[in-house]
């Protein structure tokens, strides 16, 4: 769309009756209010006060006018009750220079009108191809024998295909109020509604009038063409209305319906980007785009995310809604402005979007693509780009699947709420309790918050250490949290007798100790003589000269002793040996009675 529409609207909003609104303010030029005013006393004025109501019935018109020195596009929106108030309104839509009756339509419909649903099926293609067959042999009336929402839609699919040149003879309607006026030479129209016809009766006759001479027939169209070619071109262009397409050959105004007809049958048109949208209200134009131009629909939804945000907050074909989804993403990494409508501080948006857009978003991206994604929204100058945005879109952005250990960055942490909590309740509360589930590192938040704290009472400094200590697995974290813990009560701990450092020994070096000593032993036990020949260590025999000891009270045995005769003597008290007394021995130094015979012995 090349621009928006100038209004300018007639109604009764303060009670003063049907007047115009607004016009003092300065918005419209003199030269639009003149055109309307042209429009209220021709057929498109106040509607008749015996239509008590319009109600769901869209009253639409678009009729190419004159505004100053010039012509345009002029959308009309007529209506009673409701939102149009007791006395109606008639609201004008003029259209910017350039702006085709295509366009005309869609800008009307979106900004005039306000949003429409299109109808759940299909207007059948005979009413498309009674309306082009009444523009090929240039009828004066053209009836679309349908409601008036049903007709909107019919008049949407043919000015997507009808040349410039042709669709400027014609004032196209959803319905006609009253006949229209000697200024309107060429009309295409709805037909009354039953309602209309049982409150106005006469009128409805007026109009039904109007229509007398009846639809356009196929058999009408063959006759015109006399041409099977022409007559297989014709078709294909109603087939082509059928699936909502735009062709670019309407904007050219020199080239006209019958023209069209006859190049169309050998010149296949590709499908545009700019079809898009029509094709996506029509039936056939969907099963098209999801069957064939499904990354049309993608780049379509990334160039006009306004429109695709638009129709996809309705749109329920699965494949339909990832392509236009996934074109939005698109959009939304490369723009500062929040097209998805994203929750934020500033705006919140509606729980019914945000539950839809989740939906979407989790269908259409992987969990990578999708933290990647929201990592880039919250950059700078992007709708996330601040803390109190990023707080506001916490739910949310669990509701993905996402988590403070995926994305920290996502997820920060609300210290000055952790301190007002503290500081009012003197107590961990649920709100406090969440923030602090997102802490990453606990002895950081303690020293930031700890100047700014009342000291809390211990049990409750012991509980918030422990559900600090829950957010790290680092035992010298949380072994300096517990030190910090006389921060938060303002108490010091109570000091407690030094208790001696228990020895501890290396398990290895007891068994290298044990392992060297029993080593050592065996060494000794080894080398060491036998017990036998130590005993006799030491020992002397008696003198060769005097037959005395001169080595001690014991002797070695001679060696020229028989080995029977080999006894050891004990020494008599005044050193000799007793023979005889071999078998006794002396327990003591001579002298000393140590060597006396035991109780007993003889």
């Amino acid at each position: 769309m090349s621009g928006r529409m100038e209004i300018v609207e007639w109604a009764d909003v303060s009670g003063t009756g049907f007047s115009p609104q607004g016009r003092s303010s300065g918005g419209a030029s003199p030269a639009h209010w003149a055109a309307a005013e042209a429009m209220l006393h021709e057929d498109l004025g106040q509607p008749p006060e015996g239509i008590r109501r319009t109600g769901g019935h869209p009253i639409w018109t678009l009729r190419r006018v004159p505004l100053g020195d010039r012509r345009t596009w002029c959308f009309v929106v007529q209506g009673r009750r409701g939102p149009f108030g007791v006395a109606g309104t008639s609201r004008f839509g003029f259209a910017p220079p350039g702006m085709d009756a295509y366009e005309s339509w869609e800008t009307g419909m979106a900004e005039v009108a306000g949003p429409h649903e299109p109808p759940s099926e299909d207007p059948p293609t005979g009413l498309l191809s009674v309306v082009l067959g009444g523009v090929l042999l240039r009828r004066p009336v053209i009836p679309i024998g349908t409601s008036p929402a049903d007709t909107a839609w019919v008049i949407q699919r043919i000015l997507g295909v009808l040349p410039e040149r042709d669709a400027r003879l014609f004032s196209w309607s959803t319905c006609l109020l009253q006949p229209p006026g000697p200024a309107t030479s060429r009309v295409v129209s709805g037909r009354w509604p039953a309602e209309f016809n049982g409150w106005e009766p006469e009128l409805g006759r007026a109009v039904k009038q109007v229509f007398a001479g009846g639809p356009v027939t196929k058999e009408h169209v063959a006759q015109f063409l006399d041409d099977r070619a022409a007559e297989a071109g014709f078709d294909d262009l109603v087939d082509v209305a059928a699936h909502g397409r735009c062709l670019p050959q309407r904007r050219r105004g020199d080239v006209s319906l019958h023209e069209l007809i006859l190049q169309f049958r050998y010149s296949p048109q590709p499908v545009r980007q700019e079809e898009v949208p029509g094709m996506l209200h029509a039936r056939q134009g969907r099963i098209a785009l999801r069957d064939n131009h499904r990354s049309l629909v993608r780049e379509w939804a990334r160039d006009n995310p306004a429109a695709a945000v638009r129709h996809l907050r309705a749109e329920s074909d699965p494949v339909l809604g990832r392509e236009l989804t996934l074109g939005l993403v698109q959009a939304q990494d490369g723009s500062p402005e929040n097209l998805l409508g994203l929750p934020t501080a500033g705006k919140p948006g509606s729980a019914d979007w945000l539950r839809r857009l989740a939906e979407l978003l989790t269908d259409a991206c992987d969990p990578d693509d999708l933290l990647r994604h929201a990592e880039r929204w919250r950059e700078r100058e992007r709708p996330w780009a601040s803390y109190p945005d990023l707080f506001a879109a916490r739910g949310w952005l669990k509701s993905l699947g996402l988590t403070v250990d995926d994305a920290p960055g996502l997820f920060p942490v609300r210290k000055d709420l952790i301190i007002e909590e503290l500081n009012r309740h003197h107590r961990i509360t649920p709100a406090a309790l969440e923030e602090l589930h997102l802490v990453r590192r606990p002895v950081e938040l303690i020293e930031e918050i700890a100047p700014e704290l009342r000291a809390l009472p211990p049990q409750e400094a012991e509980a918030l250490i422990q559900a600090l200590s829950k957010r790290t697995t680092d035992r010298r974290s949380a072994r300096r949290l517990q030190g910090l813990k006389t921060r938060l009560t303002g108490v010091p701990e109570p000091v407690r007798p030094a208790t001696p450092k228990r020895r501890r020994y290396n398990p290895l070096a007891l068994i290298l100790v044990g392992a060297a000593t029993l080593v050592a032993v065996l060494v000794l036990l080894i080398l060491a003589p036998s017990t036998g020949d130590r005993s006799e260590l030491g020992r002397t025999g008696p003198s060769e000269t005097d037959g005395h000891s001169d080595q001690g009270p014991y002797r070695l045995p001679a060696i020229d002793e028989h080995p029977e005769q080999r006894r050891y003597r004990l020494p008599a008290i005044d050193g000799h040996s007793e023979p005889g007394r071999s078998g006794q021995r002396r327990h003591g130094p001579p002298g000393t009675g140590a060597g006396r015979p035991m109780p007993g012995q003889s």
